[in-house]
């Protein structure tokens, strides 16, 4: 059977999608009466979220992005809840793609988080890199100078590809995406991106290879 393998750019242009169809899912869902329990006294700030995963860098971040100061936080069963459970499945992990903590402010939209994250390992191959990214091509992507490749999207996303060298994850990259609803400023996005994946990088012990900064510089000049 031949193997279909999609690039960097197919793969975000899905997730895109991916989001829309879970905003429509989500609001038929709470059209028939399901949704979540209320968020009431379940209130924290941007340093308790996720777990306190959050840098201070990171929760400058998402405070800026969101133009939030309260949150609150859900996970399905069986997703990780904090920097330890997060690390634990991605060493473990056979699936396709982890999703990490939604993040809500008392202003969100019922039927879709302000923010959620998500981490996947990328074969090495299909990675073109910033300086022959495939996101060149879209003038309303904007890269920046991070790890293999950083780029922010359209549509509130945000792609960041490290190299991070694990034993069994060898050929591989780790691959961190966010999406922002309903949508931030890139530098917000990619600056909070960056921040949670240095915490995973500097978890993992692969910090320097990595090559994540403390804070993320501008983006790159067409």
């Amino acid at each position: 059977m031949e193997t279909v393998r999609l690039s960097l750019r197919q793969v975000a242009l899905l997730s895109i999608l991916h989001a829309l169809v879970v905003v429509s899912l989500v609001s038929c869902s709470l059209e028939d009466g399901e949704s979540e329990a209320s968020p009431d006294e379940q209130f924290m700030s941007a340093e308790e979220v996720c777990g306190g995963v959050l840098s201070p860098t990171a929760v400058r971040y998402l405070e800026t992005a969101t133009g939030g100061t309260e949150f609150y936080t859900s996970f399905l069963p069986g997703e990780p809840t904090d920097l330890e459970s997060l690390l634990s499945i991605l060493r473990e992990t056979q699936e396709y793609e982890e999703q990490f903590c939604r993040i809500r402010t008392p202003e969100s939209n019922p039927a879709m988080p302000a923010v959620q994250f998500y981490f996947r390992w990328e074969p090495a191959e299909l990675v073109d890199g910033t300086e022959n990214s495939t996101f060149r091509e879209d003038p309303e992507a904007a890269l920046y100078p991070l790890g293999v490749e950083a780029v922010a999207l359209r549509e509130g996303g945000a792609w960041l590809v490290f190299d991070c060298p694990l034993e069994g994850r060898e050929g591989h990259l780790l691959s961190s995406r966010l999406h922002v609803y309903p949508g931030a400023e890139p530098n917000d996005r990619i600056g909070l991106l960056n921040a949670l994946s240095r915490t995973v990088a500097e978890g993992f012990g692969c910090l320097e290879e990595s090559e994540l900064p403390e804070d993320a510089p501008p983006p790159l000049s067409r």
